[in-house]
């Protein structure tokens, strides 16, 4: 059964046709930005499309971006903003972590996705994964735990992140300053082998100065 199940059935509940989905990848991350996205479709064109048996194979596929392969998340997030009615991506360094705090961060980021939605496309509804935006009318938005394994635009949303962050994270591996940190690994999570690296050689300046155990290491 695909996610896209659910949608239908809000949509008809609830005469919604411009539905969308927000998530982050690296929250919790010790290093690097947060980035979160927001995938809206229009339930109507979605519809009409799925009729094509390629295109309800892939969207079919859609899951969440921590049950795919690299390859496969890689293939489906082209996939997606292809079909999407609108996406937007956007990145919050770890300074901007620091400063405001992982919280602040996270709904200012994902009401600032939900805004970019309004301002240039359409949206009559977003589900957000277990997280309420703050100063965005309840009206508008539910918040579903383990949102990315029930719905589609959730899913969608965590699978272009993520494909957007991991490439930052191996771009970033290959700057001579943060080569030794294996970052194209690890992406940044507090791995054994990232906290081995970061007892051995103290922080870097894209790590998250205000989480442990960065916090109470040297700064370099």
């Amino acid at each position: 059964m695909s996610l896209m199940d659910f949608e239908l059935k809000i949509s008809q509940e609830r005469g919604f046709r411009y539905i969308g989905g927000i998530d982050e990848v690296g929250r919790g991350c010790l290093a690097g930005p947060m980035v979160t996205a927001i995938v809206v479709y229009d339930m109507e064109n979605l519809t009409e499309i799925f009729l094509n048996s390629e295109i309800s194979k892939k969207i079919s596929a859609i899951k969440d971006s921590k049950k795919l392969s690299e390859k496969k998340r890689e293939e489906l997030a082209e996939f997606i903003k292809n079909i999407a009615n609108f996406y937007h991506i956007q990145e919050n360094s770890n300074e901007e972590i620091d400063f405001q705090g992982i919280s602040n961060i996270t709904n200012n980021s994902f009401l600032e996705n939900f805004m970019q939605a309004q301002r240039n496309s359409q949206i009559d509804f977003v589900f957000t994964d277990a997280f309420k935006i703050k100063n965005l009318d309840s009206n508008l938005q539910e918040s579903l735990i383990k949102g990315d394994n029930t719905s589609l635009a959730i899913a969608s949303a965590s699978i272009i992140a993520k494909v957007y962050r991991d490439n930052l994270m191996k771009d970033l591996a290959k700057e001579s300053d943060f080569q030794i940190y294996e970052f194209e690994n690890h992406k940044g999570y507090g791995t054994g082998r990232h906290l081995e690296l970061l007892k051995k050689l103290g922080p870097s300046k894209i790590h998250r100065k205000s989480f442990e155990p960065v916090k109470s290491m040297s700064i370099i």
